[in-house]
């Protein structure tokens, strides 16, 4: 790989359509539309906003700071101690297995797509337990790219918001312009939160969403469902 190729190597992984299953996955904003908590806009640019900051960066990106730097360090049982906590934190049963998903389907595909790219040690926890999480093979795939810490963090929660965003696309009476508005404005949001807690020990890492989390539990009770989270 070229070095600068870095960059676009990366993006390819922040695609929307990457084939992952991010599309299936509203991680309880169906509920929420269908309980009639989120109808507009402006609740929904309150939701993602709410996400990022109880959730997204407290939580998933002190969890990839704690991978990454345990990469760096080549201690591997700590990157998958982030791993496991990551996991066993999720509340919601539909959403544990979502990331689950994501990141067994992410791993095939780096060793795809980045056939040059040694992910032995990945290959080898997931063998042994049988699953993996999201944010941990895109914190591998980030470092071994050459992409910096911050962002990969911001990309990570980038993606997230456009997941978001995609999900409400197909469930709410809202354009496409109305969606990339809102991402837009997202951005500062993920810059603002992260630059808040970046400097933290990642084992200090914390979430406080409970009433997403219950949201996120509700979602497979619905009657009708569109999306499997």
């Amino acid at each position: 790989m070229k070095s600068d190729s870095k960059l676009l190597f990366y993006v390819q992984i922040l695609d929307s359509a990457l084939p992952i299953g991010g599309f299936s996955h509203s991680f309880g904003l169906e509920t929420y539309i269908q309980d009639g908590k989120i109808n507009n806009l402006q609740e929904l640019e309150s939701f993602i906003h709410s996400q990022i900051h109880h959730s997204l960066v407290r939580f998933d990106s002190l969890a990839i700071k704690g991978i990454y730097e345990s990469i760096q360090q080549q201690d591997y049982e700590m990157v998958f101690f982030f791993d496991q906590i990551i996991n066993v934190q999720r509340t919601a049963r539909e959403s544990r297995e979502a990331l689950l998903k994501m990141g067994k389907r992410l791993l095939k595909l780096a060793h795809t797509i980045y056939p040059w790219m040694n992910l032995k040690p990945l290959k080898e926890y997931f063998i042994k337990n049988k699953s993996i999480t999201l944010p941990t093979v895109h914190t591998y795939i980030a470092f071994h790219l050459g992409i910096g810490l911050d962002e990969t963090v911001k990309g990570y929660c980038y993606t997230n918001v456009v997941t978001t965003v995609n999900s409400a696309l197909r469930l709410m009476s809202i354009g496409q312009t109305d969606g990339q508005v809102i991402i837009s404005r997202a951005i500062p949001v993920i810059e603002e939160e992260w630059g808040n807690v970046k400097k933290l020990n990642p084992e200090t890492l914390h979430s406080f969403a409970p009433e997403q989390e219950i949201y996120a539990m509700n979602h497979e009770t619905l009657y009708s469902r569109l999306f499997m989270s």
